[in-house]
């Protein structure tokens, strides 16, 4: 008993010499000179600030641990540069297309027939363009008109369509990412914190279902049914590609509620959505982003095989509507200027994704990637 109330006064006497030099050091502080302003805002300014990084001092830390982590990969890096570039290329489409998307390249072969005015639409409604025709690079080399990726069977300007294409591609990869994820993490995590329960069981049977069935196959019988329209396509591809978010994220869901932090939180009496949002939610979110990469990229090259078979919004220009309309003119053989840049671009992007994607995941779990890589080294 008298060791007890010993400990309890060490303690005691401990906790009362900290709290007295953290007083002794904030009356000898010196106070902060703000701006010479009379109504004091920088220093208010600067106290919010303070405030906030010392209330989420650990998220800061943690996203400069993890941006560096990331850093250290070049493959992500590279893949980060390739996305930030076609997302300004994207962006500012309308600015470097070198034409409207509606343009169309006279016949060069009929000009003559037509004087000094040969674009006018009385003129061109009588000309047969013969397209598709290589690159042209207008007065730079003496063509007719300026085409530096050549043009297609209808004389469209193929950047133009390029740059144009990668605002729905990127739209469409995006979009169905960001719906999985928020179809599969909300799953996840109830699954997993409900783990052996009614509730879980009915989420993995449900999932067991779903991929029993052919994914493609579905995606074309859902677009078929519910119209052929962007948004449609977004719906049908994220319908199937939530399941492996929703399985992932429940695993870890189990492995984090069992931790003590999550116990002290259910012991103090927090209410189940506070656990799940507070700290559940927090520790998983990051993985989720690693899912949310794959997802874009696999959203992107399923665009395409389905706007390659002609099911794709024939309003909204893509990289895969490109392919489609050169194998439908049956120009795949000789028309390489036209079959090799749209489905280059769009290996490169899915390729970006996946770059970053396995640069989050060593971000995430840095011994099992290591393990994974040199299986020998113990």
């Amino acid at each position: 008993m008298k060791k007890r109330i010993e400990k309890s006064r060490n303690r005691l006497d401990s906790i009362t010499g900290k709290m007295k030099k953290k007083f002794q050091r904030e009356e000898n502080a010196p106070e902060k000179k703000g701006s010479p302003s009379d109504d004091g805002s920088s220093d208010t300014d600067s106290g919010a600030v303070d405030n906030f990084k010392q209330r989420h001092r650990g998220t800061i830390t943690s996203v400069k641990r993890g941006w560096d982590s990331f850093t250290d990969s070049k493959i992500g890096v590279i893949g980060l540069g390739i996305l930030i570039v076609f997302i300004l290329v994207s962006v500012f489409a309308p600015f470097l297309a070198p034409h409207d998307p509606d343009w169309q390249a006279p016949d060069p072969d009929e000009d003559a027939e037509f004087g000094d005015d040969p674009d006018t639409l009385e003129d061109l409604a009588d000309v047969e363009i013969s397209h598709p025709a290589g690159p042209k690079f207008g007065e730079l080399t003496g063509d007719p008109y300026f085409a530096p990726l050549g043009t297609d069977d209808q004389g469209h300007d193929l950047l133009t369509q390029l740059l144009y294409g990668s605002q729905t591609t990127l739209y469409i990869g995006l979009a169905a990412a960001l719906l999985s994820s928020l179809i599969g993490i909300p799953l996840g995590i109830i699954s997993g914190y409900y783990a052996d329960t009614l509730v879980d069981e009915s989420i993995q049977r449900f999932v067991d279902v779903m991929f029993a069935l052919p994914f493609l196959p579905l995606v074309i019988i859902l677009i078929a049914i519910n119209g052929i329209t962007t948004t449609n396509i977004i719906i049908a591809i994220a319908i199937k590609s939530w399941l492996m978010n929703a399985i992932v994220l429940r695993g870890e869901t189990m492995k984090i509620k069992e931790r003590d932090f999550v116990e002290s939180a259910k012991i103090s009496g927090a209410s189940r959505r506070r656990i799940l949002g507070k700290y559940i939610l927090p520790n998983v979110i990051p993985l989720a982003f690693i899912y949310l990469a794959q997802d874009a990229a696999f959203a992107i090259i399923t665009h395409a095989s389905l706007a390659f078979l002609g099911l794709a919004d024939f309003s909204d220009m893509s990289w895969g509507l490109m392919l489609y309309q050169i194998r439908i003119t049956g120009n795949v053989y000789d028309s390489l200027w036209w079959l090799l840049p749209p489905g280059l671009l769009i290996t490169l992007v899915a390729a970006a994704f996946y770059f970053i994607g396995y640069s989050l995941e060593d971000v995430m779990n840095p011994q099992q990637t290591a393990k994974a890589r040199n299986p020998d080294q113990e």
